[in-house]
């Protein structure tokens, strides 16, 4: 049986894969809504389906390959970014999105620019990582810029509290079980970010200032928008609170 070619960082293969990922999150959207409006909500769910399917099929390979093991238990960021798409997708509920957007757009990229992978292309592990994490990108394009969803300055807030009290669950789970979920405990074996941040547990201040600017930075082109609305319109776009007009 031939070994599958070992994955190579920012090679080739790496960058050409990006490339189709952020294409697809540009063009599906903008896509359906110019040419099929009435087919935003097929699409959505559609969308949904295949997320909730690459990962039973992920799954059922690893079951396969591996049999059951605690690291098959939906607790890494990504992977719950998964399921938040899925349910933004499905109901277009405001609060998934928030977590999903901060969460892929933070966290997801990440792992798409520096993957914890060690198989390449055209290897099931290579093929199911990037799918998994190229639909939740796709799925929050899809909810930003087809649904009308968006983020507003209260999520950062809670998406930020709602991290940290994750992580405080999973640090428990990972000493439970001796797993490493959310890289907790260790670093990826691969390069990642989290190797310019020092040895454990230290790295994880540079994690939560690095999530800190990210949502800023991610919030930054909402802030701007809002703002040059409200100087065109002689009003703010948002009340003062800083909470959607609807409440949400």
């Amino acid at each position: 049986m031939q070994a599958s070619p070992a994955f190579v960082l920012f090679g080739g293969v790496h960058l050409l894969t990006l490339a189709l990922i952020v294409v697809s999150a540009l063009v599906l959207p903008l896509a359906v809504c110019r040419y099929a409006p009435a087919a935003l909500r097929p699409v959505a769910l559609a969308l949904a389906a295949l997320l909730l399917a690459q990962e039973a099929v992920d799954v059922a390979l690893q079951l396969w390959r591996s049999g059951p093991s605690v690291q098959l238990l939906p607790l890494h960021l990504c992977t719950l970014a998964v399921f938040v798409t899925v349910w933004m997708l499905a109901t277009g509920n405001q609060r998934a999105f928030e977590l999903a957007y901060f969460w892929a757009l933070a966290g997801t990229t990440q792992a798409l620019a520096t993957p914890d992978l060690r198989q390449g292309f055209p290897d099931p592990a290579f093929v199911f990582f990037f799918a998994g994490h190229g639909l939740v990108i796709v799925g929050v394009a899809y909810g930003a810029l087809a649904l009308g969803l968006r983020p507003y300055p209260m999520s950062m807030l809670r998406v930020g509290l709602t991290t940290l009290a994750l992580a405080a669950v999973v640090f428990g789970v990972n000493l439970w079980l001796g797993t490493n979920f959310l890289y907790l405990m260790a670093k990826p074996a691969g390069a990642s970010l989290l190797d310019w941040f020092g040895p454990w547990p230290w790295y994880w201040l540079g994690l939560v200032a690095v999530a800190m600017v990210s949502f800023l930075v991610l919030y930054a082109p909402y802030f701007i928008a809002d703002w040059r609305a409200g100087r065109r319109h002689g009003r703010p776009r948002l009340p003062p609170g800083g909470t959607p007009p609807t409440g949400l």
